[in-house]
């Protein structure tokens, strides 16, 4: 490959999505590498790996939604892609909670129904698929005015709507939503790359001075915010709107890499391949497992420290992973419709 290209995200778009989740769990591993400089950096801004998730997810969305399935076969598509396997998790692990005492039955439903996100419960299971529900029941609205012909300008504009609610939401109770709010951006820039790649468009040498001074932008904004700003990250969400401008620079120039790679045969990437396609399982079960093991390990006092006990979390989510989508994905073979007749 001579130069970058928009198609090579959709080319390596599952070996990203393994990245993204193995940089989301060294995020949440509890062995610190601040000692270990580029590790340790890696380790503190792990977070964007979601924001590559949803710049992906919105590429995905709009070849999904160009097929013309309709607007109910596209919501039923979605779901039953999240949900056989987010429902069953989030049973399991809220009904194991409140077993122990940690969470009232109350939470478990509103855990279920992603009602405890919204509601900003301390006990919501998560955030990001609550926000991804609500980003595909927008996507028909959004398409509506995609499809004419000021494309760029309607992803300018859902993206300040985005940007406006979080001003609007920044230092009030409802800072919590901060967290999707300042990410909506990144999922229409996703949608947009989508319709690049489909229209064969390459990247002209004033795009890539743009994405690499966006880049080089995003970061030096991300360090400032960091050493200038640490006591307003949370509250007005300062840590998420660099990764705005890093998203996209970033997938571009990972993917490239990744096509540079392969070209030379070096390798298939196998193991990003894997969790690329376990990415929703292993990002559902990691950083509950990990917390399960800690609390075995006070519980017991076992003379277990964190780089062991970490690794044991990354093995045993690896391995949970692995049989969960089994589980799904054969059950959902089962539900469908003519399977059974043909069976029997």
């Amino acid at each position: 490959m001579n130069k970058l290209n928009y198609k090579a995200i959709s080319t390596y778009r599952t070996q990203l999505m393994g990245l993204a989740i193995l940089w989301v769990m060294l995020y949440h591993s509890t062995v610190s590498f601040s000692s270990v400089p580029v590790l340790g950096t890696l380790q503190a801004y792990g977070y964007g790996g979601v924001d590559i998730f949803l710049l992906v997810s919105g590429l995905g969305l709009y070849y999904a939604y160009r097929k013309n399935t309709g607007t109910f076969t596209f919501y039923q598509r979605r779901l039953q892609r999240i949900l056989p396997t987010y429902l069953p998790v989030v049973l399991i692990f809220c009904l194991l909670y409140w077993g122990m005492g940690e969470m009232p039955f109350t939470d478990v439903l509103l855990n279920l129904t992603t009602l405890s996100f919204w509601l900003g419960l301390d006990s919501r299971f998560d955030w990001y698929v609550p926000a991804l529900l609500v980003l595909y029941l927008l996507t028909p609205l959004f398409m509506y005015f995609f499809r004419g012909q000021n494309k760029l300008v309607t992803v300018a504009v859902a993206s300040l709507v985005g940007l406006l609610l979080s001003v609007v939401l920044s230092g009030t109770p409802l800072s919590y939503l901060l967290i999707f709010t300042i990410r909506i951006p990144i999922f229409f820039v996703g949608v947009w790359v989508g319709y690049l790649i489909d229209q064969k468009q390459a990247i002209s040498r004033v795009n890539g001075v743009l994405y690499l001074g966006m880049l080089l932008s995003g970061v030096v904004l991300l360090a400032a915010t960091q050493k200038y700003m640490s006591e307003y990250v949370w509250s007005y969400g300062l840590w998420w709107y660099p990764f705005i401008l890093i998203t996209l620079p970033l997938c571009l120039l990972t993917a490239g890499g990744l096509h540079w790679a392969a070209e030379r045969k070096w390798t298939r990437y196998p193991f990003l391949t894997f969790c690329g396609t376990h990415s929703l399982e292993i990002y559902l079960i990691h950083e509950r497992v990990l917390k399960i093991l800690e609390d075995l390990r006070r519980s017991l006092e076992l003379p277990v420290n964190d780089f062991v006990l970490n690794a044991a979390g990354i093995l045993l989510t690896l391995g949970l992973a692995f049989v969960l989508k089994k589980a799904v994905t054969g059950f959902s073979a089962r539900m469908k419709p003519g399977t059974t007749a043909a069976a029997a």
